[in-house]
């Protein structure tokens, strides 16, 4: 009787598909794990943005009452110590949309809603699905 020494053709190809079912569901994992990172990131730099613009909006009530940080007041000029609260309320709105698309990306948005009970609500959207709603009294 003969023995061959070595593997068989068999034992290879098995050992082949083990290795590449490891290698396809690593791949997986680590696909799954920086796609959480991605999910992560843009929440806490929501969040931040969020508490920023909330600072603001407590630091301007005058603004938040009349109502000025609603949709279309965003502007991009400087407000120096001198700015009324419209003025001041557009300048918050365009640094708040400014840190937007630098913290989080040009597929960002963001939007400000205050009710007349005070309650106001930040909500900010990355590629139109909602990241993050926060609600608070000015």
């Amino acid at each position: 009787m003969r023995h061959d020494a070595g593997s068989s053709l068999i034992e290879s190809l098995a050992a082949l598909a083990v290795f590449a079912i490891g290698s396809a569901c690593h791949g997986a994992w680590t696909l799954q794990s920086m796609a959480t990172h991605a999910r992560a990131s843009r929440l806490i730099a929501a969040t931040t943005i969020a508490v920023s613009l909330e600072a603001r909006m407590r630091a301007n009530p005058a603004g938040v009452l009349a109502g000025d940080y609603g949709e279309g007041n965003a502007s991009r000029g400087r407000c120096a110590e001198g700015c009324d609260a419209r003025r001041q309320a557009s300048h918050d709105l365009a640094s708040f949309r400014a840190l937007l698309t630098r913290r989080i990306g040009p597929a960002a948005s963001g939007h400000v809603a205050c009710a007349e009970n005070g309650e106001c609500a930040i909500a900010i959207a990355w590629m139109e699905h909602e990241i993050l709603r926060w609600v608070f009294r000015p």
